[in-house]
């Protein structure tokens, strides 16, 4: 093993076993890894703060997950772990896009492939998916504000019921009751409930 490897080694053990400054030096020597990681997986420029953030977390992460059994040198451990990370995230972002049908112009990507192609099969399913967001956005608007609330951060922004909870320090039950009741008026506005 080289010095590189023996001395980042010892950071490590010193680091699990609790040295503050062990971990501060870790992270300071694994910020160029970590910048070209955020770089690579995190689109907009103003997010690579919050990025390199994220990115020092795993690191803290990953040194107690870390074990020297395995015979991995930390680095190569960090990295696959940092990669992994934002390719989650970056999986997840795409995710939440696709579900999320924006207030100000929802069939805005529909005009436009409606003027690429306009009889295609395609423009027709796009236009029929702006409709049923433009009908979403305003029943949406319709529901009271703690039945909106609940469901843009449960369907939106993907929070469980009990995170929605511990956030508005409310009971588990009133989040669900609001969570129904939302999704209750939303059906009879798309006409699927009576």
């Amino acid at each position: 093993m080289s010095e590189k490897y023996k001395l980042v080694d010892t950071w490590v053990r010193d680091a699990k076993a609790g040295d503050q400054k062990a971990s501060e030096l870790l992270l300071h020597t694994f910020q160029p890894l970590m910048l070209s990681m955020v770089q690579k997986y995190v689109y907009n420029p103003a997010d690579y703060e919050d990025g390199l953030q994220e990115a020092g977390v795993v690191l803290l992460e990953t040194l107690k997950a870390y074990q020297f059994e395995l015979g991995v040198v930390f680095p190569f451990y960090l990295k696959n772990r940092l990669f992994h990370y934002f390719v989650e995230q970056a999986k997840k972002n795409a995710r939440e896009k696709e579900r999320r049908c924006t207030m100000e112009n929802p069939n805005l990507s529909a005009q436009q492939d409606r003027r690429a192609v306009e009889n295609s099969m395609a423009a027709k399913e796009e236009e029929a998916k702006a409709a049923r967001c433009q009908k979403l956005n305003r029943a949406m608007r319709e529901l009271p504000p703690e039945q909106k609330e609940v469901l843009e951060l449960r369907y939106y922004r993907g929070m469980s019921v009990k995170a929605i909870a511990a956030m508005k320090n409310a009971p588990v039950s009133t989040i669900e009751k609001r969570r129904k009741a939302g999704i209750r008026r939303l059906r009879k506005a798309f006409g699927i409930e009576p």
